[in-house]
């Protein structure tokens, strides 16, 4: 069922390859697609079309005045997570665009996080087969408690690429 765009292509022919030489190309070529992923050091673990898992190391860059991982940086991974899934299922003509989203702060972090977005067969129809939509992609984010310290709301639009050109 699911339609192969380019970004899938490269997701399924790396995947043949062991998993650490594949998480550094996985972040090679996703750092050059958005810069600032790359710049955060972002990692990617597992990249399918209904599911995919983003982790961030609590590292010095990244880091709020407490030492953990700033509010913009949880952000970050809930957005990068979400918004690869979604550019998974749309067709290359289309653009995937953030058009809002909420996060809620519910207790102090532990360490890394790690993001897991993913979709429903329903929504990954509806994204390979309109041409223009939006939809509510779930995502949870966890810390190394393996709790969820903030709750996420990630609502991701896809145009046609044609129609950002002539505004």
């Amino acid at each position: 069922m699911a339609q192969i765009n380019r970004l899938s292509k490269l997701v399924k022919t790396t995947s043949k390859f062991p998993k650490k030489i594949r998480n550094v190309l996985w972040n090679k070529a996703f750092g050059r697609i958005v810069p600032m992923v790359g710049t955060a050091k972002v990692q990617y673990l597992e990249m399918q079309s209904n599911k995919v898992v983003v982790h961030l190391a609590n590292h010095k860059g990244m880091q709020n005045h407490i030492g953990q991982l700033h509010a913009c940086a949880m952000a970050l991974i809930a957005e990068t997570a979400t918004g690869f899934v979604t550019a998974m299922n749309v067709p290359d003509t289309a653009i995937v665009l953030i058009k809002s989203f909420k996060l809620d702060f519910k207790r102090p972090t532990k360490g890394a996080m790690t993001a897991v977005a993913t979709l429903t067969t329903e929504q990954q129809q509806l994204m390979q087969t309109t041409a223009k939509g939006e939809t509510l992609v779930s995502v949870s984010v966890t810390d190394e408690s393996n709790e969820e310290p903030i709750q996420c709301e990630m609502l991701w639009a896809w145009v046609s690429k044609d129609q950002l050109k002539n505004k």
